[in-house]
């Protein structure tokens, strides 16, 4: 089942189930469940004229594959050019998932400040799916490695770069689509470690660049995080995301509990 399946069911019905490929460990892939919610406040709020500018995301437990979510929403403000709503993934009578969504309608303003075009890596590597060796949703994307160092290597640098794109593409690339892209990536810190231990997104921040250019549904997008701290089993990671041409489109954040054992 590819990720417009789960966004259309999401948005006709208020409710779907998650498929067992979209999983990463024993629970459904943050980056799917957080897109579904937003989805969801699209489907039920009139944004006409506003721009996604940020979400906010909290993983509060596990959502599990093969039952039913359902989904919540709240208009926390709404002004003349700004509005908040929050969103919540609920299995069992219990919150998953919560966002806090920020849209905005384009205003003046004489401050105009324009990022450099990104140059990219000319090498890139295509990483195929491993069953076992990788959370099962990765079956569901096209991924190519620039970073030089993958997941568990025990590099010295706590960085994670490459292009990625959905392997289905989907019948329109919305936001929600984008965000699941973004969090495809394993946390930047991953590199450092010498041998595999569990992760998990514990907060998330993503901040969306207006006006951009709207992407194609096979375009590839490029990921480009470091992780800035990382400390007694939590690190803060920052990451760049650039479409095809060069454009910085996103800016995410996320706090991230690395479980490892003791030697």
């Amino acid at each position: 089942m590819n990720y417009s399946h789960f966004e259309t069911l999401t948005k006709t019905s208020g409710s779907c189930v998650i498929d067992p490929t979209w999983t990463q460990g024993r629970s459904a892939f943050g980056g799917l469940t957080a897109a579904l919610v937003l989805a969801y406040i699209e489907s039920q709020v009139d944004l006409a004229g506003r721009d996604l500018l940020t979400i906010n995301i909290n993983f509060c437990g596990p959502a599990i594959a093969g039952e039913t979510c359902e989904f919540r929403h709240k208009i926390l403000s709404q002004g003349k050019s700004v509005m908040q709503v929050e969103g919540q993934l609920i299995q069992d009578g219990e919150v998953k998932t919560q966002i806090v969504t920020c849209f905005g309608m384009q205003r003046f303003s004489n401050i105009q400040l324009t990022p450099a075009l990104k140059v990219f890596p000319e090498k890139s590597i295509q990483v195929p799916f491993m069953s076992g060796l990788m959370p099962e949703f990765v079956q569901h994307l096209d991924v190519k490695y620039t970073s030089k160092h993958m997941p568990f290597s025990g590099s010295k640098a706590a960085q994670v770069s490459g292009w990625v794109r959905l392997s289905e593409s989907p019948d329109v690339f919305c936001d929600g689509a984008l965000v699941t892209l973004i969090d495809a990536w394993p946390p930047a810190i991953l590199p450092m470690l010498e041998q595999v231990a569990p992760s998990s997104s514990i907060t998330w921040n993503i901040e969306f660049l207006h006006p951009r250019k709207q992407l194609g549904a096979d375009d590839y997008i490029y990921y480009e995080c470091e992780a800035v701290q990382a400390v007694a089993g939590y690190a803060h990671s920052e990451a760049k995301i650039y479409d095809q041409e060069g454009r910085l489109i996103a800016l995410s954040r996320q706090l991230v509990g690395v479980y490892e054992k003791k030697k």
